[in-house]
């Protein structure tokens, strides 16, 4: 893995030494970063959460020479995200189930549960968000760490019970980092974790996607984190490499823009058309009322770009679309405001 994973670099070096870099250069543990396929859209799980108790870190190679790429950028990819109302109904359900236990219980077991209980109202899903970091060594700590996504903007898990809106398959999240956080001659580790103290389990926690790889030395996770950057490498994993990656971006000149060429609202859902000049790689739709920004899922990547809000109660609301392309070039169309009756 880790010869093939050089040979594929210095091949994209060689071409970027002649021709200068005019496409941005992916370094993962996979020479294909659509490889990364499993766990995250359907099916078993593999119990590949990202939590609070679950920092999914791997080790990548130097970068390539630098000075042919403008901006850096660390990426994971997720899915199967739990919708606001699955997890606030998954705590009262075992608070539920503790209330129950501690009517019940004898004298000595009802400090512990009564602790349990309370620990359990304390825990919110409000804002929950996944963390990521890169570093020079395996010691996070002291590293500057940065947001990754919201758990609202990661496409959710479906549900056999009840029909869900935003439900997807698992989409890569970019953030973008100083040049000098990449390592051009040191082993650069990327890490992806919580610090929400409710995302502890699968039942909660949205899941981080991996690919096939027999013997990869290059694949860790550490359990013993609870929320904070992890310190060291904690247990190697065998089969599977998780969807961690750097994205260098080379300076480009690309035409890039997003307007509203049409919306119209009825019956709670807003729908927009967009004009875009470029090749997005991401369109969302930020809808926002007087409490703050209203949850529209992760938004689309494939034309045509008309994107829906749904479920919308009455109120004044404004909005804005928000376009980004592969080179990490943002765009934002105007904002314009609306009611619902």
């Amino acid at each position: 893995m880790r010869r093939k994973k050089i040979i594929f670099l210095a091949a994209s070096m060689l071409l970027c030494n002649k021709l200068g870099a005019s496409e941005p250069l992916y370094i993962a543990n996979l020479p294909n970063i659509h490889e990364y396929e499993l766990f995250a859209n359907n099916g078993w799980t593999g119990n590949w959460y990202v939590g609070y108790d679950h920092c999914w870190i791997t080790e990548l190679p130097p970068a390539p020479e630098k000075k042919n790429f403008k901006k850096a950028f660390i990426g994971v990819k997720l899915g199967r995200a739990k919708s606001l109302k699955q997890l606030k109904a998954g705590i009262q359900g075992e608070i539920d189930a503790l209330s129950q236990k501690l009517a019940e219980a004898a004298p000595a077991e009802k400090a512990n549960l009564t602790a349990e209980i309370e620990s359990l109202k304390k825990k919110s899903p409000e804002n929950a968000k996944i963390i990521i970091a890169v570093s020079d060594n395996a010691d996070f700590s002291g590293r500057k760490s940065y947001l990754a996504a919201l758990n609202s903007e990661i496409p959710l898990e479906g549900d056999n019970s009840e029909a869900l809106n935003n439900v997807g398959e698992s989409r890569w999240f970019w953030t973008e980092v100083p040049m000098s956080a990449i390592s051009a001659k040191k082993t650069n580790f990327v890490a992806a974790w919580s610090d929400n103290p409710l995302f502890a389990s699968v039942s909660y926690a949205s899941v981080i996607a991996a690919g096939w790889s027999e013997k990869n030395k290059y694949a860790y996770l550490s359990t013993d984190n609870f929320g904070k950057a992890p310190k060291n490498p904690e247990k190697k994993i065998s089969f599977f490499t998780p969807a961690l990656c750097i994205r260098l971006v080379p300076d480009n000149k690309q035409i890039f823009k997003v307007s509203v060429l049409k919306a119209e609202i009825n019956d709670g859902v807003l729908r927009v058309q967009a004009n875009i000049e470029g090749e997005p790689e991401r369109l969302r739709l930020r809808v926002f009322d007087d409490n703050g920004e209203v949850s529209t899922g992760f938004g689309i990547s494939t034309p045509p770009w008309h994107i829906t809000a749904h479920n919308l109660e009455k109120g004044r609301y404004s909005f804005y679309l928000d376009a980004e392309d592969r080179f990490g070039n943002r765009a934002e169309s105007g904002k314009k405001t609306f009611a619902v009756e």
